[in-house]
Formats: structure tokens, sequence, C-alpha cells
């Protein structure tokens, strides 16, 4: 995961404290309840990138055993079977 759990709580502190000061949500429950959705939901998306990351990985050193990991290629490659995946599962990545 690219972020700690330490830091997507600072995060996820963080964007709940500014949607509640610009009073732009108007919360139906505690604010550690929703502090707690928001951590949730931004470690539920790392592990998702991470899956994602992972299969790209795999699939590559399986299927293109010949580009040398790191290289131009190899970036391009991952890159693009990252994308490909990401678009199977519905997921938007940044």
């Amino acid at each position: 995961m690219r972020l700690s759990e330490e830091r997507v709580a600072i995060l996820a502190r963080r964007i709940t404290d500014n949607l509640l000061d610009e009073e732009l949500i108007d919360l139906e429950i505690d604010e550690d309840g929703f502090k707690s959705l928001v951590e949730n939901l931004i470690l539920r998306d790392l592990k998702i990138e991470g899956e994602i990351d992972e299969e790209a990985t795999a699939f590559l050193l399986k299927t293109k055993p010949n580009l040398e990991e790191g290289s131009t290629a190899w970036c391009v490659e991952l890159e693009r079977k990252k994308e490909e995946l990401s678009v199977v599962r519905g997921y938007v990545s940044y």
C-alpha cells in the first residue's frame, strides 16, 4: 500500500475537518463515525489499486519476460495493463 494506515487516518481527519468546516455536509452520524467511513473508503481504494498493480506486474512477468523490469518499455506496458485492469473493474485510476 502506498500510504501507511497512520497517514490514511491523518488524511481522513483532514478531509472530514475540511468538509465540516466549510459546511459542505450535514452529518446524521457522529464525526468519529464519519471519519471512520472516510478512512475505510481510502483504505479500500488503496487496496484495489495495489491489487491492480500486482496483477499487472504478474501479467507482464508472465507474458513479456524479455522486458527489463523498470525500463521505459516496462513502465509503458505496466501503465497500459493497469489502465486495462482498472477499466475492467470499473475503477477510476489517477
